[in-house]
């Protein structure tokens, strides 16, 4: 779902029975930093892969259609791992989190004298199947359980967003309804912008207090490797070589690659006996956060897991002692530079510009004149792209 380029590979991958000779496009974002705790170093990776599925713009795609596939899925991934020299034995941890439209039938019509358009929300799934079938899927992507964080409004002059709050709830009552109480969806409401508002709250603390509790169910992974010889017997290049005659054709291609397949299995399962120096632990479940665009709240929400995470993947790493890693630490500020970034990114790609970052903004101290002056460049860069930029953007994409 993550290979965009997937159906103009198709006919060659099918053709040669492997994938050998196609490059997979991924869309999103990827970052790679070096840091540093407690007098070592170590690398930790952000990953974004948005769906190819159901993709597009801001307005033109909203919430589900009727395979459950939502606007906006992404999938992030925080990889962490020691920086050892060659020949050591290699600890790595991983933890992934999803974020997605509302998955109801909801719209909003784009105007260009509206900057704002109203949420239209359809009745016509009254027993929600594209909804069930959108959990279904992130059962079999992730696992039980799927615990949901909806940050959207909660009270509203005009309702908007709250409408879509109160039929979200009543579609996982609905889908609860039908499952057994170990597998029930997890519905987390938290009202991002209520809260934010409050000069007394502090709204990053508050995250990571929720983010704690999807944390403590899903787990995340681990595995330490003792060294191995690195990629010997994955792929056995002397079929290729053994061609004197230079005929490298299709069929000669595919019995070299039956025969490697062979060793691969057999390396693999060797490296699965003998390489692993602990079992390793696997995530079970998974956090999938939303608002309205699942861009700016959502990318808040998702920085303070990946802080709650990061914390307990040190310390199965053996760097720190204590998995609470202090806002205030340069560290915490490393890793809210990676998720600003990342955020920008996933903004600019749905929502044609970089992402709202005010509470990210209001840590750093950045003075308030310039949060504001920001965040109204932001708006127009927004509007604009939403109106005039949009509609051929998502042309291009459907092709």
């Amino acid at each position: 779902m993550f290979v965009w380029n997937e159906f103009l590979t198709r006919g060659i991958r099918n053709h040669l029975k492997n994938t050998l000779w196609t490059v997979a496009l991924l869309h999103g974002f990827f970052k790679q930093v070096k840091l540093s705790v407690s007098g070592r170093d170590f690398k930790l990776t952000l990953i974004a892969r948005r769906s190819r599925h159901y993709a597009g713009t801001r307005y033109l795609k909203r919430g589900v259609n009727e395979k459950g596939r939502v606007a906006n899925d992404v999938e992030t991934e925080q990889i962490v791992f020691e920086d050892v020299p060659e020949g050591c034995p290699l600890q790595i941890s991983s933890v992934v989190q999803n974020r997605g439209s509302i998955p109801l039938f909801w719209s909003q019509e784009t105007s260009r004298l509206n900057i704002k358009p109203d949420i239209i929300l359809s009745k016509k799934d009254r027993k929600y199947k594209a909804t069930k079938l959108h959990f279904e899927n992130l059962v079999k992507r992730y696992g039980n359980p799927i615990i949901i964080l909806n940050l959207i409004k909660t009270r509203e002059k005009k309702p908007q967003e709250s409408i879509l709050r109160a039929e979200f709830a009543n579609a996982i009552a609905f889908i609860n309804k039908d499952l057994p109480e170990e597998n029930r969806l997890k519905f987390l409401h938290w009202d991002l912008n209520k809260y934010s508002k409050s000069k007394s709250t502090d709204v990053l603390s508050l995250l990571r207090k929720v983010t704690s509790y999807a944390l403590n169910f899903t787990g995340f992974f681990y595995c330490a490797i003792s060294p191995t010889s690195g990629t010997k017997g994955l792929l056995n290049w002397s079929h290729f070589e053994n061609f004197e005659s230079g005929d490298c054709s299709v069929k000669n291609l595919c019995d070299a690659e039956e025969d490697a397949n062979l060793e691969t299995t057999s390396s693999s399962m060797d490296v699965a006996r003998h390489h692993f120096v602990t079992p390793p632990k696997l995530q079970k479940g998974v956090l999938r956060t939303n608002c309205i665009d699942c861009l700016d709240r959502t990318n808040v929400a998702q920085y303070a897991y990946g802080l709650v995470a990061l914390g307990h993947q040190l310390l199965s790493l053996g760097l720190i002692d204590d998995p609470d890693i202090d806002m205030d630490s340069s560290l915490a500020d490393d890793l809210m530079k990676l998720y600003e970034t990342m955020g920008d990114t996933l903004a600019l790609q749905y929502g044609g510009s970089a992402a709202h970052n005010k509470i990210f903004s209001q840590r750093r101290g950045q003075w308030k004149a310039a949060t504001h002056s920001q965040e109204f460049f932001r708006n127009l860069q927004r509007y604009y792209s939403n109106a005039y930029i949009d509609a051929e953007k998502q042309d291009a994409i459907n092709v």
